[in-house]
């Protein structure tokens, strides 16, 4: 399996992967999708996504999100106005290659990128009973610091690192 950071050229792959990712999942409360429309997926100097590939197939996807709409009431119920922060959000993994650490290996390069990168802190939001989400964000050292609705219809866990 090889990673990658997808690119604008992946547009489609990527709307291919969040659709089969809505279609199969067991839970729609765990999963805040994006919109097939949403132009700054994918696009240079917004989000930064990367992509587990088995051969030619998208089975993992995670984003580094820097786009503050995103993150922004995160960032508010955290008290990081000001920080340079980014969120580790977009997380979905086929679920044939489930149980195998894709998102948490995917998460930990972001982590990675994200320090290089000069960031300060990273978020992340996990429904509650998402037990898979909630061991990588621990497993990776985000530590759990509150419970919001989030965009007001989301129950998610706020998780938060220091880098």
């Amino acid at each position: 399996m090889i990673t990658r950071q997808l690119t604008v050229k992946d547009k489609k792959l990527f709307n291919e992967f969040n659709k089969t990712i809505l279609d199969s999942i067991t839970n729609s409360e765990w999963f805040i999708p994006f919109s097939p429309d949403d132009d700054q997926v994918l696009m240079p100097d917004h989000d930064l996504f990367l992509g587990q590939f088995d051969g030619e197939k998208l089975v993992g996807i995670s984003g580094l999100i820097l786009t503050e709409t995103f993150y922004g009431e995160i960032r508010d119920v955290l008290g990081l106005q000001g920080k340079k922060i980014a969120e580790v959000g977009g997380s979905m993994v086929l679920p044939g290659y489930r149980g195998k650490n894709i998102m948490l290996g995917l998460n930990k390069m972001l982590v990675q990128i994200a320090k290089e990168k000069g960031y300060e802190h990273l978020v992340a939001t996990v429904h509650p009973d998402n037990v898979a989400s909630r061991t990588s964000a621990e497993t990776l050292g985000f530590v759990k610091k509150d419970c919001i609705l989030r965009k007001g219809k989301f129950l998610r866990n706020v998780y938060q690192m220091d880098l």
